[in-house]
């Protein structure tokens, strides 16, 4: 059975009335797709990977700050964008590289709302879908209203200081992630939910479930569907838990994983959302490592089913540091730029599309627009 994912036709002023009498708002556009591994289904209902547009409105993003920080740069990308073949602009006005400047509420609003307003006043690029790539709720709720269709949390509704294990009793996390909730039932939108662990930097050591790989998964699989996945099911069970169909899963590359972690999410991608077990065996040995004893404190059989089985897939992949590593030791020491990485950045989009990908975000539009028609072309 093929899925929908409904984008809402946003800003949108929802009833006063309670929410789950509301009537949702009217739909802007859809996405049809199907699980990662139905391949057969994904080539008989040609169906196309979608392609994310990826729009720093910041001076420090890693790969194009400053590029597009005014709102005439930022509307010309749109549109350039928007003619490649976009399907969705992504818009960040605060960068979640290691090190990034702190930037307040306000001034990331300043930065995003702005040129929300400009594209959908722009008759070129008025009905293009947009998504607020923002973990915070304030933020979120003023593109929304400004015309923004999905969000694009990086840290799963839990706030940039939270960590696995610790989150569940965090009281800023659980406030975080209770307006990011209500933002979701209120407006119906989309979200995109990655796995993180606090700095992007920070908590790179899976080794806590190496258990896993007697069963034939890597630990930094099983680590993704295990700690993201405790998430999404906070997120979307009981009272005020939103749509499953509208949520997208991101594992997270580049953030809190090494070169080798990255590279085995992005060659096993369909394994973070299959239909399996996850978990602890009765006998599985247990490693120890930063934040082991708050993953895996408990002895005996943990075993239960990938609370991310189903969910559609987005990959972000392009110019990021790994590729940067992998390139420097390939080429015994030539450094590259962030933008000097598109031809790496198409095989890892491949990559990606072979593994049932629903969403790839880049970068360099025009160029990956062919990468994904010929990728599809080979596996949808």
């Amino acid at each position: 059975m093929l899925k929908v994912l409904p984008l809402p036709n946003l800003p949108f002023m929802p009833s006063s009335v309670d929410m789950d009498e509301a009537k949702p708002p009217s739909t802007l556009t859809y996405w049809v797709y199907s699980s990662p591994k139905n391949l057969a289904l994904r080539s008989n209902s040609k169906q196309k990977t979608r392609i994310m547009a990826t729009l720093n409105v910041t001076p420090d993003s890693f790969s194009d700050g400053s590029e597009h920080d005014t709102l005439c740069t930022a509307l010309s990308y749109v549109e350039e964008s928007v003619v490649a073949g976009a399907d969705i602009i992504d818009i960040g006005g605060y960068s979640t590289r290691p090190g990034a400047v702190f930037v307040s509420v306000n001034e990331e609003t300043e930065r995003i709302s702005p040129v929300v307003r400009a594209i959908r006043a722009n008759e070129a690029t008025r009905m293009i879908p947009i998504s607020v790539d923002s973990f915070r709720w304030e933020v979120a709720e003023a593109a929304i209203l400004a015309g923004v269709n999905v969000i694009n949390d990086v840290y799963a509704f839990t706030g940039s200081k939270s960590l696995p294990g610790s989150w569940q009793q965090d009281e800023k996390a659980l406030s975080i992630m209770g307006k990011m909730k209500q933002l979701g039932r209120k407006y119906a939108t989309p979200v995109v939910l990655m796995h993180s662990r606090g700095d992007a930097g920070q908590g790179k050591c899976y080794s806590s479930y190496r258990y896993a790989e007697k069963n034939g998964t890597t630990a930094v699989v099983e680590g993704v569907r295990t700690e993201l996945g405790d998430k999404v099911e906070r997120i979307v069970k009981g009272k005020g838990g939103l749509r499953r169909w509208l949520i997208i899963v991101d594992p997270g590359i580049g953030f809190s994983k090494t070169v080798a972690d990255n590279l085995e999410l992005l060659r096993n991608g369909s394994k973070v959302v299959e239909n399996t077990e996850i978990g602890q065996g009765k006998y599985d040995v247990v490693y120890t490592c930063v934040y082991a004893s708050r993953i895996h404190s408990n002895a005996g059989n943990t075993r239960r089913r990938n609370p991310l089985a189903g969910f559609p897939t987005l990959i972000g992949t392009s110019r990021k540091s790994f590729i940067g590593s992998i390139l420097l030791e390939a080429g015994k020491g030539r450094e590259t730029l962030p933008r000097e990485r598109a031809w790496a950045t198409a095989s890892a989009v491949a990559c990606a599309v072979q593994q049932g990908v629903m969403v790839a975000r880049v970068h360099d539009v025009k160029e990956m627009r062919d990468v994904l028609t010929m990728a599809d072309a080979l596996w949808s």
